[in-house]
């Protein structure tokens, strides 16, 4: 079994390769051609109850591949303040012909974060968007900043408006951001950086909602990637019943882990009210209309699948299968 670093595993896949692949494996996900397990989450609490951190299991196996893979993610939100990354992780890559490891993938959480910046990426480009219009983005963290620079690379879209708790990390966020070549206002509020964005993608593990009906102005595409356990919310239960389309990468996870699943229990949607994700990028789809839709929402928790496509993309470039 070859161990491969992050180094290594950054030096051959970029943001435009993990899009890709991203969006082959939506499609894959449509057509049948993946096998993938539910997912297996641990939630760690401190003595008050707060949600403190996270660890997902996530597997999958496609049709012509000689490989699967299971991976581990970790989300520990106050590693920062312990001078730690927050996330960490690892990808396992193994035979599907003998099970034996071919690849450990040190990536320490990194392909996990770029393979959700890419579903985010590809689902703010079901909304059309001109050099005129603006992302928000709520949240500060890494996949606040991948966010923005997979969004950049598939709409174009070069001015930001961010929404943060904490002014420190608005103020960081921004310096580096500009430094990025994006044009960066901090929003005083959530309906404030509704009202100055076309589209908005929740990048944060709250377990409230930062998003609510009041703060909605319309057209408004919204992107929700931050709630993928049980117990997180970023979009409230009301945004729904105001949607024109919703969209899920997974009907039963979102139902399970995501914040559709929160607004079908509140009896805001019925349970079928969502459309694949995955059926859109495929092509399946085609009576939904973006373009004409006041408020549309997508709902994304992250799948398996999209672990073993941008894994497969390392061992592919590393000639390691």
């Amino acid at each position: 079994m070859q161990v491969v670093t992050l180094d290594q595993i950054r030096s051959t896949i970029g943001m435009h390769d993990a899009i890709e692949a991203v969006r082959q494996s939506f499609i894959d996900v449509a057509n049948g051609r993946i096998i993938q397990p539910e997912p297996m989450q641990i939630l760690f609490h401190d003595g008050t109850g707060a949600l403190v951190g996270d660890c997902h299991a996530k597997a999958a196996q496609a049709e012509d591949r000689s490989y699967f893979t299971i991976k581990i993610a970790t989300g520990f939100y106050r590693n920062p303040e312990r001078g730690l990354p927050a996330n960490d992780g690892m990808v396992l890559v193994l035979s599907s012909s003998t099970g034996r490891p071919v690849a450990l993938l040190q990536d320490e959480g990194w392909l996990t974060q770029m393979r959700t910046a890419a579903a985010g990426a590809l689902a703010a480009s079901l909304k059309a968007a001109d050099s005129s219009s603006s992302l928000g983005i709520v949240g500060t963290g890494t996949q606040a900043r991948l966010q923005a620079l997979a969004v950049r690379e598939t709409t174009g879209l070069n001015r930001l408006h961010v929404l943060g708790r904490h002014k420190d990390r608005v103020e960081g966020y921004i310096k580096d951001m500009e430094q990025l070549g994006f044009s960066v206002t901090a929003a005083a509020n959530a309906k404030s950086l509704c009202e100055n964005s076309e589209i908005v993608v929740t990048t944060t593990p709250s377990t409230s909602a930062v998003l609510h009906a009041a703060d909605l102005k319309y057209p408004l595409h919204v992107i929700g990637v931050g709630a993928d356990s049980p117990g997180k919310t970023e979009l409230a239960p009301d945004l729904f019943g105001h949607a024109d389309i919703i969209a899920t990468d997974s009907h039963a996870q979102c139902l399970q882990h995501g914040d559709f699943g929160v607004a079908v229990r509140a009896g805001i949607v019925e349970e079928t009210a969502d459309r694949s994700f995955g059926d859109i990028l495929a092509g399946m789809a085609q009576d939904l209309d973006f373009a004409d839709a006041r408020l549309s929402i997508v709902d994304l928790t992250g799948l398996g699948a999209q672990d073993l496509a941008v894994a497969s993309a390392v061992v592919s470039k590393l000639n390691l299968n």
